[in-house]
């Protein structure tokens, strides 16, 4: 009787565990179709990080519906070592990449800094939804740059090869006369002023910064911001791996228990 009240607590936990892993293979499957769909993983790497989420989604989902199907079906236990074997592929590739995100954790740092500068180089000011973003967490941080404002001088918007999003007047930017001074946008000022905030972001070339605009840096702020929101989701992905290892052993308790059969049952 002991027995039984354990393997049936056994198997009422696997359900569980595989209706959390189903739901959350499902929703992994449909943003990565959603932001592929609208481009949002851009091309190279971010495209590949979202295909890889949508087939480890895939996986997970249908290991989980395996493994629902061994255990709540009668003479399933195919289904239960399929569902077992891709439960066993997610956990393995989530534990892969747990391991290779802190092996490369400077890597991706000092890719996000390259990232931003690039953005900030040739992005902004042509595609509407990097100067948005880029907008947002200067203002949001109280920063300006990439690593410093100078980071502006470089940009093709700040030299006039890209029009404005506000007026501000017209440079002369013949060979024969460098400009001698570079703009940054409004998202940098530090007032909300808008006659000194205009005046501020004139910047003189040999200039480090000037009054009235933030001086912090981008960069180290955007890491900071995303250490302390990724928290939660590092925290949520460490308990999905734990609820993977405690599900596969269910799985394999459950799977070894000896079957009897019933066929000549007096």
């Amino acid at each position: 009787m002991g027995m039984s009240r354990c393997y049936a607590l056994m198997k009422c936990l696997l359900i569980l565990f595989n209706i959390i892993f189903l739901v959350v293979g499902l929703g992994a499957c449909a943003f990565s179709g959603w932001a592929l769909w609208e481009g949002a993983g851009g091309v190279g790497a971010g495209r590949a990080g979202l295909s890889c989420v949508a087939v480890w989604g895939a996986v997970l989902a249908l290991g989980a519906v395996g493994t629902l199907r061994g255990v709540c079906g009668a003479g399933h236990a195919a289904a239960l070592r399929g569902g077992l074997a891709l439960l066993a592929l997610a956990c393995a590739a989530e534990a892969a990449a747990a391991a290779w995100g802190a092996a490369h954790a400077p890597q991706l740092r000092q890719a996000l800094r390259d990232r931003l500068r690039d953005t900030i180089t040739h992005d902004y000011g042509l595609v509407h939804s990097h100067t948005h973003m880029l907008d947002v967490i200067q203002h949001e941080l109280q920063c300006c740059g990439a690593e410093s404002v100078r980071d502006w001088q470089e940009a093709a918007w700040a030299g006039g090869d890209v029009a404005e999003p506000s007026p501000r007047g017209s440079l002369d930017l013949s060979v024969s006369a460098p400009a001698s001074y570079y703009w940054v946008p409004t998202s940098c000022c530090a007032t909300d002023d808008p006659f000194e905030c205009e005046t501020s972001r004139r910047i003189a070339t040999a200039s480090r910064g000037s009054p009235g605009l933030y001086t912090v840096a981008c960069a180290p702020r955007v890491l900071a911001e995303l250490a302390r929101v990724a928290r939660a989701p590092l925290g949520i992905a460490a308990a999905l791996l734990a609820a993977h290892v405690l599900a596969l052993l269910l799985a394999l308790a459950i799977a070894a228990r000896p079957q009897h059969d019933t066929r000549y049952k007096a």
